[in-house]
């Protein structure tokens, strides 16, 4: 469900290179960001991002009839990141998705963007999952330095190659050029994933992206394995959700 009256992007932002990316940041950046009018990508150290992810410490949250609001924190900073849904009354102050409710403080990873709602910005989370290897924190931080890296210095030169300079905007090739290259079908992380990624790449034409359901019926599988793979190919960069959470599209 979508936050109601958030920004949306216009038809020339969404077919931007960042609003096709995903890109790792810390929460520090989140705060840090701007944005030039109200259909523009949204900026930081100069470049503009689509979805982000950030691994953090979710140490509250608070559930509502529409909404779920994680209350996080990285190290850099803290924010909350909101999910639009419907929750019972029942389901409220129950574990969910294996996130236990304020019971302890736990790592989390979400994927998102930023919206504004009556004026303020907010982190708008698309998929949040509980972090189970100590390693992904770690992974993400040298991940939101390496992307940092290439955005500033330019790509590492292959054999043979003169050194990249700078990137910028509008560069000739940036880190959104890796993030939303089209990926390498043969080597996913499972059979299924394989099959999803060929389905969109066959449907690129479509721009508010497949529907899951379709894609379900198309390829015969299992919701519950469908929605765990969906969700590690939004996580890894593969995809992204176009017009909701049940539409998504592939990184091209």
């Amino acid at each position: 469900m979508n936050s109601p009256g958030g920004s949306q992007a216009s038809p020339s932002s969404a077919k931007t290179a960042a609003s096709q990316s995903l890109r790792p940041v810390t929460i520090a950046q989140i705060r840090k960001s701007s944005q030039l009018h109200s259909d523009a990508d949204w900026m930081v150290d100069g470049h503009p991002i689509g979805q982000i992810t950030v691994v953090a410490e979710l140490y509250e949250q608070k559930v509502y009839t529409t909404n779920r609001t994680f209350y996080i924190d990285d190290g850099t900073g803290r924010t909350d990141a909101k999910m639009w849904m419907d929750t019972p009354d029942e389901q409220k102050e129950k574990e969910w998705r294996g996130i236990p409710f304020n019971k302890q403080p736990v790592y989390v990873r979400v994927t998102g963007s930023i919206k504004t709602h009556n004026g303020k910005k907010n982190f708008h989370a698309s998929n949040i999952r509980l972090v189970k290897d100590p390693n992904e924190v770690y992974f993400h931080i040298l991940d939101v330095i390496s992307c940092n890296v290439i955005l500033q210095k330019g790509l590492p030169p292959r054999p043979g190659q003169e050194p990249q300079s700078g990137t910028t905007v509008q560069g000739s090739q940036n880190a959104y050029a890796i993030q939303t290259r089209a990926p390498n079908i043969a080597s996913m992380f499972s059979p299924l994933a394989d099959n999803v990624v060929r389905y969109l790449a066959g449907q690129m034409s479509n721009p508010e992206g497949s529907f899951v359901g379709d894609i379900a019926k198309a390829l015969n599988a299992d919701g519950m394995e469908l929605s765990d793979t969906v969700d590690r190919l939004i996580d890894e960069g593969h995809v992204f959700t176009t017009v909701d959470d049940s539409h998504i599209q592939l990184a091209t």
